[in-house]
């Protein structure tokens, strides 16, 4: 199916960008979320009428992430769990549970945007914590795991 990319996208294309990709991707990825819309004639042209405003909308977004990122850096997220006597985690601490410590620092986050490569942390200590924000801005975030009184 061939689309026009609304946004960025990063392994797809910039803004504008025609592009082909499987109907199922973008029947409930891409259309749902409003980062394409098909590629007919009424289309092209509505985007083009549009395309200043798209692209200004992506500058906005840029900025913000940007903005979130340097704030990250600047907090450490401090997280409690009930732990053994050689300093493993009882459970672990996923994205998620990140996440939310995060957002009730007051920087709103989603699971989706932490990266744990190696999977849930499962023992106490500090970690640095990868974020994407934005496919041109990553950042990073301290978060110390500790032990529950």
């Amino acid at each position: 199916m061939e689309v026009i990319l609304l946004e960025k996208i990063q392994h797809l294309g910039q803004i504008g960008d025609q592009i082909i990709v499987k109907n199922g991707y973008a029947r409930n990825y891409l259309f749902p979320q409003g980062k394409a819309s098909p590629a007919t004639r009424a289309n092209r042209i509505e985007f083009e009428n549009r395309r200043a405003e798209f692209e200004q909308a992506q500058v906005d977004v840029l900025a913000t992430a940007k903005k979130r990122a340097k704030q990250l850096q600047e907090i450490i997220v401090e997280i409690a769990g009930k732990v053994s006597f050689e300093g493993k985690l009882f459970g672990s601490v996923t994205a998620m549970d990140i996440a939310h410590a995060i957002t009730e620092g007051g920087i709103k986050m989603t699971k989706q945007e932490i990266r744990l490569p190696d999977g849930p942390i499962r023992q106490i200590g500090e970690y640095e914590i990868g974020i994407h924000l934005h496919p041109e801005v990553d950042g990073f975030v301290t978060v110390q795991i500790v032990a529950e009184n």
